[in-house]
């Protein structure tokens, strides 16, 4: 028995292409477990944050960290920590109002609320809306694992590093990405940033407005609409700097 790994992300476009990169290292040595897609689809989003999820050989997702629940004894997982520069992630977030569903809306709400949002304008959305609860829930639980116990391979680092990034976590996993299998390696190279073209699961053939570099915010949001964000996430911005790889430490300022 192992002890089961958690991805534990903050909302980013790319937890699931780095899911799907583990699942595709880790064949054979952990099992799938979507439990908190499954918690969400059954109508028990709840539960989340009062539950745990298996501690024996699993490779588990958890991508609301505003729901963690913190009564979870951390030293039962492993971890593989992802996070994205928030700036970048409400860029995303902005541009997926338009394309997102919404199961709480009826049509027409759906395209009154769009309009809305069209209107107003990119840096409007930016300023109003605060991921801050996801992002300190993250820092909340990062701060308490053992440092044995995690790795962190952030958005840039998988996007602009992916060989080294997979090499990582597949150490971490307990292989190497030369002992891959072929049909292991043919999926872990779907998800090379060059590749997401070719693969049909990539979240941007759905999504209208998904990248595949950090730095957007620098290209969409006024510069003074940047300071604020780079105030009100400070705290994010300066782990991401610390944790990440210096070859993308710049991406961060």
């Amino acid at each position: 028995m192992a002890r089961s790994v958690i991805l534990f992300s903050t909302p980013t476009s790319a937890s699931e292409s780095l899911y799907r990169s583990a699942i595709a290292i880790a064949a054979g040595r952990y099992r799938t477990e979507r439990w908190m897609d499954r918690l969400f689809r059954d109508g028990r989003a709840d539960e989340i944050a009062t539950t745990s999820p298996p501690t024996e050989d699993c490779l588990i997702l958890h991508r609301a960290p505003a729901r963690f629940n913190h009564d979870t004894r951390l030293a039962d997982y492993r971890f593989i920590l992802n996070a994205r520069d928030p700036r970048d992630l409400i860029c995303n977030q902005y541009h997926w109002q338009f394309v997102h569903p919404s199961m709480d809306e009826t049509p027409e709400e759906t395209e009154a609320r769009r309009r809305r949002v069209a209107e107003a304008g990119i840096d409007h959305f930016a300023l109003a809306h605060d991921n801050g609860a996801n992002f300190d829930g993250f820092l909340k639980v990062v701060r308490r694992i053992a440092p044995p116990d995690r790795i962190f391979i952030g958005y840039a680092m998988f996007c602009l590093h992916f060989d080294d990034a997979a090499a990582r976590m597949a150490s971490f996993l307990g292989t190497s990405v030369d002992a891959l299998a072929p049909k292991q390696r043919e999926a872990l190279e779907l998800e090379r940033v060059e590749k997401l073209a070719e693969n049909d699961k990539w979240i941007g053939k759905s999504w209208a407005g998904t990248d595949t570099a950090p730095g957007r915010h620098k290209h969409e949001l006024k510069p003074e609409t940047v300071r604020i964000l780079t105030e009100r996430y400070a705290p994010i911005l300066q782990f991401l700097r610390r944790f990440d790889d210096p070859r993308v430490a710049h991406t961060y300022d």
